[in-house]
C-alpha cells in the first residue's frame, strides 16, 4: 500500500487514527476495510491493490490500538460503538457518505452502519 496515501485524523474522542485513503474513480463504490485483532490495515494490502486498480475507493484504517493509531491504556475506550463513531469521523472527513464494509471485526462494522446507537 502506497505510504503517501496514508493520512492521520484526530477524531472527536481525541485519539489519532492512521488510515489509508484512495478516492473512487468513475462513480465506483468506496470499500471500507476494517481489520481484526491483532492486525493492522496492512493485512488488506492484497485486496486494496486489487480493488484500487479497478477504480474503487478505499478506506483502510489502523483501528484503535493498532499500527500508527493511538494506543489507549484504558480498555473501556475499545468499546465497539465508540470505535464505530471514530470510523464515522474518518468517513465524514473524507466526505464519503456510503461504503461497502469488509471486515474481520463485525462488531465495529455493525455499529458503524447503525448510527442511531450514538
Amino acid at each position: 500500500m502506497d505510504p503517501s496515501l496514508y493520512k492521520t485524523l484526530t477524531v472527536d474522542r481525541g485519539f489519532t487514527y492512521n488510515y489509508y485513503y484512495s478516492p473512487a474513480s468513475d462513480s465506483r463504490l468506496t470499500l471500507l476495510f476494517l481489520h481484526g485483532f491483532p492486525a493492522s490495515s496492512f493485512d488488506w494490502h492484497r485486496q486494496v491493490s486489487h480493488f484500487k486498480a479497478q477504480g474503487y475507493g478505499i478506506i483502510a484504517p489502523d483501528l484503535l490500538g493498532a499500527g500508527k493509531t493511538s494506543h489507549p491504556e484504558d480498555y473501556t475506550q475499545f468499546n465497539a460503538t465508540r470505535m464505530a463513531g471514530d470510523i464515522i469521523n474518518i468517513l465524514n472527513k473524507e466526505k464519503v457518505e456510503k461504503v461497502v464494509g469488509v471486515s474481520h471485526d463485525w462488531s465495529v462494522l455493525w455499529h458503524s452502519v447503525n448510527e442511531d446507537e450514538f
